[in-house]
């Protein structure tokens, strides 16, 4: 269905009602998908359109991998959508569905350009999050909203207590990761004679992370504060975690994240993919 033009799939969806097909639409809301999780929520809404079909289903054809808790017998087909003309009609109902609830939330939620951007992280999107803030219907577990709602004033304290900027820097920024949902696996880990401030999960992806800390104005890109000898340190610490890590990795990142201290609390900004492993 994204291959095709939005006027291609009206008039698709349109000859589709004229034949006489039967259509069942299920959804599943922000909060069952907060408390189900994104998959479980999809299943959801997948048996709701299967019940709601105005004739009754002997067999479903799934796009992709089964779902257990189908009411009725299916089959699955991996790119279903590609390959099977029944799926491929479903693929085109639910988008043109999907279009048409955006630009009915668009006029609910003005700002966020939903009509346009159909709900997902496009530039104008994140920008409007950042400005505006989430919206009822935004789902909290979506990454950039989660970061958009990220405060960091009740870390000001870091700022009174004892210990280095630089300590105080990797405190504020491992509680940042945290609450984005990193999985913290090791805090200055030493390896060939380097320091790697920060090794996390971020669902698949290791990132392992370097922590900038400054005081006052914003300073130069944090990025250019890692020269290539750095960069080539950390390459190889990191090197030396992925040859203990059980179960061994193969996607990873490196971050580095930029924690400004000032007595009106921290601000942070997270650089990912600050620099390639080469």
């Amino acid at each position: 269905s994204k291959s095709l033009t939005a006027v291609a799939r009206q008039e698709i969806f349109e000859a589709l009602l004229q034949t006489g097909t039967s259509i069942g639409i299920g959804l599943a809301s922000v909060d069952e998908i907060a408390s189900l999780n994104i998959l479980r929520a999809t299943h959801l809404a997948m048996a709701r359109a299967v019940r709601a079909c105005p004739t009754r289903v002997e067999l479903a054809l799934v796009d992709g991998l089964p779902v257990p808790s189908l009411p009725v017998p299916h089959r699955a087909i991996v790119r279903g959508d590609a390959t099977c003309a029944s799926i491929a009609a479903a693929s085109i109902v639910a988008k043109v569905v999907r279009d048409e609830i955006m630009a009915d939330l668009d006029q609910r939620y003005p700002g966020y350009h939903l009509a346009a951007n159909a709900g997902y992280a496009t530039p104008d999107h994140l920008e409007a999050l950042q400005r505006l803030g989430p919206s009822p219907i935004h789902r909290q577990t979506f990454r950039p909203v989660r970061e958009s709602t990220l405060d960091l004033q009740p870390l000001a304290h870091h700022w009174v207590e004892r210990g280095s900027a630089g300590q105080r820097g990797e405190d504020i920024a491992r509680t940042y990761l945290e609450r984005i949902g990193h999985r913290i696996l090791a805090l200055s880990y030493r390896a060939e004679r380097c320091e790697i401030d920060i090794i996390s999960l971020d669902r698949n992806p290791l990132v392992f992370t370097e922590v900038k800390t400054s005081r006052g104005r914003r300073g130069e890109a944090p990025a250019t504060r890692l020269t290539q000898a750095q960069q080539k340190r950390i390459a190889a610490a990191a090197l030396t975690y992925l040859a203990q890590a059980a179960p061994p990795h193969e996607d990873c990142r490196f971050d580095v994240i930029e924690v400004r201290l000032s007595p009106r609390g921290p601000t942070l900004e997270h650089h990912r993919g600050a620099f390639i492993l080469e």
